[in-house]
């Protein structure tokens, strides 16, 4: 398949689809309960583990990376959440926050800055929270949040639940889930995946997973690989994770192509088509950004052994 070229795309998402991809989209329906649907749902869990370097299984859901922001604060804050806001999408996780009835404790630095963890250190012993909402890459200013070392300052407060919107950072940028100790990390597809928009990824740690089945949030219903339905903030979200209902491949519709995009795409990355395309990236190609020097998303000199290896 041949599709119509529309130029460059100066922006971080969504990203230019490799024709491979566009081409399974072009598939036949599969049946939603069926053989084939239990095989693409089975292909896709260990290349999206490899992605945020997990054990854990990855959760998919069908909404933009927004909907998993709600997901991570209706299962993740009890009352009140530290967001660390270093530009718009820091400021929409503390939005959320606020309009799902919490309150919200901003630390807030100049859009291109980032919060170091000193930062967030004296700002946990100032205040009583139940998590900390944060944005690796903040995509409106291209700035990398020092997540490995912010995450290093939250094992200091076990309480406290470390969340990550790690959408425009996760395969273009390191991101040890399982290492670092992150409670929920997601991504949407339509960014460093270079996948059509309309997916959301994420895994939660088992702190996550005990407060999302104690949360007293009413359930929003979705739909997760494996079956069993999913809830930004419900009780039914940890059974269908820990794979009590994985006999099922999906009990509603979701949108399916023929072939798992993140399955080829993580291939690809894994690759050396991705590793130059990596390089490129952290060498500063492209228009500037406002983030400083120090603090641009990807790192300087990011090659594809330092994000897969």
């Amino acid at each position: 398949m041949t599709a119509p070229s529309f130029g460059r795309f100066f922006l971080p998402g969504p990203t230019e689809v490799h024709p491979g991809v566009l081409a399974a989209l072009t598939r036949p329906m599969i049946p939603h309960r069926g053989r084939e649907m239990r095989q693409l749902l089975a292909g896709m869990a260990e290349p999206l583990k490899q992605l945020f370097r997990t054990q854990r299984r990855v959760l998919v859901g069908t909404c933009s990376a927004t909907g998993f922001m709600e997901m991570a604060v209706r299962s993740g804050v009890r009352q009140r959440a530290l967001s660390l806001v270093s530009g718009a999408f820091g400021e929409r996780f503390a939005a959320i926050v606020a309009a799902t009835g919490r309150e919200v404790i901003r630390l807030n630095v100049a859009p291109g800055q980032t919060i170091e963890a000193d930062m967030l250190h004296d700002a946990l012993r100032r205040s009583e929270v139940d998590a900390v909402t944060m944005v690796h890459s903040e995509t409106s200013t291209g700035a990398l949040a020092p997540l490995e070392a912010l995450a290093q300052v939250m094992r200091q407060h076990p309480d406290v639940l470390l969340l990550v919107d790690a959408v425009t950072s996760l395969a273009g940028s390191p991101v040890e889930t399982d290492a670092w100790g992150l409670d929920f990390g997601f991504t949407g597809s339509q960014k460093a995946l270079a996948l059509p928009p309309g997916l959301a990824l994420g895994v939660a740690s088992e702190r996550m997973l005990e407060r999302a089945q104690s949360s007293g949030s009413p359930p929003r219903v979705g739909w997760r690989p494996g079956g069993g339905g999913t809830t930004p903030c419900g009780k039914r979200w940890s059974s269908g994770w820990r794979g009590r209902a994985a006999r099922w491949a999906s009990r509603i519709s979701p949108p399916k192509g023929g072939d798992p995009g993140p399955s080829r795409v993580s291939r690809c990355l894994r690759g050396r088509r991705g590793g130059r395309s990596r390089r490129r990236w952290g060498s500063g190609a492209g228009p500037s950004a406002p983030a400083t020097a120090r603090s641009r998303s990807p790192p300087f000199g990011s090659g594809t052994w330092v994000i897969t290896r």
